[in-house]
This record gives C-alpha cells, structure tokens and sequence, in this order.
C-alpha cells in the first residue's frame, strides 16, 4: 500500500533535520521500505531564510533525487522527493505566495502553514482569508498539538468550513508528544476532521522518524483500516493531484465526502 507524506524535514544542512546528504538518502529508503513513494520536502522557512536560499533548496533536492534514483537502480526502493516549504503564519504570507513557487506544496495552490503551539492569534484568521481569496488552500500542520485548537473542535470545524485543512503528526498519533496531544489527533481522526497524517521526519530516531507503517497500525486501531487509508493514502495522493479533500465530520449532512478540485500550477514541477 503506497503512501504519500506531506511533510518532512529531510534536505541535509538547512533545519533541523538531517546534517548530511547521507543522513537524508537513508531517511528516505527508510521510509521507501515502510511504504511510502512520495516525501515532500519542507524546510521551516524561517530556516531557508536565515542560512540558506530558495535556490540552494532546489539544488539540494534535485542532489537527493539524484541519488536516490542512482542507488534504487542498485536494489533500494525508489522514492520521489518533491519541493514544499513549512511557512510560519505571518501578517504578509499571502503577499509572499504565488502559485509555483518554493513556499507552496509543489508547485500547487496548497500551502503548508505551522500552527503556534501555544495560542491562535487574531491575525491567523486575516491571513487564512487573504489567502483563499488569492485561490490559495492552507493547511494547518500540527493542530493537534495547539493549546487553543485541541481543546474547540468546533472551531476546527469551522475552520475547515471556511476552506482550510488540517494535517496531524504521526508523532502525536503514537504518543511521542504526550497525552494531550494524542488525545487530540485521534480525536481528530475520529471525529473526520483531519485530512492526512504525516510522518514530520526529522531524523533516523526519535519523536519524529521516517515512515509510516507503525502510525498506519495505530490508526487502523483506533479506527479502521479504510481511515488509515484515506489519511495516509488516498486523501495525501488527492491533495498531490490537486484536489482538496474536505474532511468529513461526525454530522449526519457531512457524511457524504466532497472534493473540490484546484488547478495547480507545475504540479510535480522539480522532481530533480
């Protein structure tokens, strides 16, 4: 069963991810093996900006292609890397933004966005808005792990009413960032109301590793089989091909799923 993870951190030397170009080839196999076949790289912005470039990010990431087809002809499993950028919630992020760009999810109209870990500032919701109105699509990375967020799924439904989505860290999922933030995500999942589950890797070991095979098991058993597949699988590679999967809830009126579909611009555009 192929998956598809939205969010990593796996270009060497940019953040807080790996430091070589080793450490990223064998992140990616690791989580080739566990199942996946496409990672999107995304380097925290604030990160690119302070010791890096947007250029070197490209160079970097068709570096790691490179060798991950060189060493898959060889007998490792073959993975793509595609580009993306994990952005911080800014007052001037949609001035920022256009369609094609580094800062969106490859070259799409989805942008993934961090949500503060401690409060949702009024702002947050102008720049949400600005950017829908520029055709763009946010999607909250980590809103199981938000003080204010994980505590109002009702605001979260709203949220996603509005046109937003929410994507949750395996890590949360299988309790590597406490209880609360568990709580949360499965709460999350079981109310309908996230839209994929991401692996966030980070590195080989600790909180945030490569691969998904575990999570897809926690999942399955927290729900069932056919949600694990629809957040690790089938609404990952939906949002890949340019659709936006609106998550459905626990309502009786939102039980039918409904997509609405993007045009995005160089789609799968920088494969390396």
């Amino acid at each position: 069963m192929p998956f598809f993870d939205l969010l990593t951190h796996i270009l060497p030397g940019v953040d807080d991810g790996p430091a070589t170009m080793d450490q990223s080839v064998r992140m990616a196999q690791v989580a080739a093996a566990e199942g996946s076949t496409t990672l999107v790289s995304a380097p925290h912005i604030s990160d690119v900006e302070l010791n890096s470039s947007l250029d070197e990010v490209r160079q970097l990431l068709a570096d790691l292609n490179s060798r991950l087809r060189r060493e898959a002809s060889e007998g490792a499993p073959l993975v793509r890397v595609v580009p993306g950028m994990e952005n911080r919630i800014t007052p001037d992020l949609p001035d920022k933004i256009v369609p094609g760009n580094q800062l969106t999810l490859n070259g799409s109209r989805f942008v993934l966005l961090t949500t503060p870990f401690t409060n949702f500032p009024s702002f947050v919701n102008d720049v949400l808005t600005r950017m829908r109105m520029k055709r763009l699509v946010p999607i909250l990375v980590r809103p199981e792990r938000n003080e204010v967020l994980r505590r109002d799924s009702g605001r979260m439904k709203e949220l996603i009413e509005e046109g937003n989505l929410f994507i949750v860290t395996a890590g949360s999922i299988t309790g590597s960032f406490g209880k609360e933030a568990q709580r949360a995500g499965l709460r999350m999942i079981r109310q309908k109301i996230a839209h994929a589950v991401v692996s966030d890797m980070h590195a080989l070991e600790g909180a945030r590793p490569p691969g998904l095979r575990r999570t897809y098991r926690w999942i399955e058993r927290a729900s069932d089989d056919a949600t694990a597949l629809r957040l690790l699988q089938d609404q990952p590679r939906m949002i890949l091909q340019g659709h936006s999967p609106e998550a459905e809830t626990d309502e009786p009126e939102s039980r039918e799923r409904s997509w609405r579909r993007f045009t995005p611009a160089g789609l799968f555009r920088g494969r390396g």
